[in-house]
């Protein structure tokens, strides 16, 4: 089963992405602090990081930097979520594999993650 890491400061985002990937079939670990993105990805193994931008204390696109710098997290394909405006997204550079805008369609969203994981399989294979 493909596992996916929701990571948003937004409980109840993070709760109702949940039951929506969860419904279409993927197993899903939420986390609402950027300080549980290690372990969590350590632990949970996740195929997918589906974090938003604007996090507790930390920008997601530094995050998602990160992780494709680390040679142990370089693999897992990173999606930003993000109620910003498209303008402001390039003032910090990310490696994001895709990104989403806040307000968005539950169904347009889980098909960019299938997107997303396909070209991923593709890249590795």
């Amino acid at each position: 089963m493909t596992k996916i890491l929701v990571v948003d400061d937004d409980f109840s985002n993070a709760e109702v992405i949940q039951l929506v990937l969860e419904n279409e079939g993927f197993e899903v670990e939420r986390i609402c602090h950027s300080i549980q993105l290690e372990p969590s990805i350590a632990k949970f193994c996740p195929d997918l990081v589906l974090m938003d931008i604007l996090l507790d204390a930390h920008d997601g696109r530094d995050i998602c930097n990160d992780l494709k710098a680390d040679q142990s997290t370089s693999h897992i394909p990173v999606m930003l979520i993000t109620a910003m405006l498209e303008s402001q997204i390039g003032k910090i550079t990310c490696e994001a594999d895709a990104i989403m805008f806040k307000p968005f369609d539950y169904t347009v969203l889980v098909n960019k993650v299938k997107k997303v994981l396909r070209s991923a399989i593709k890249i590795r294979n």
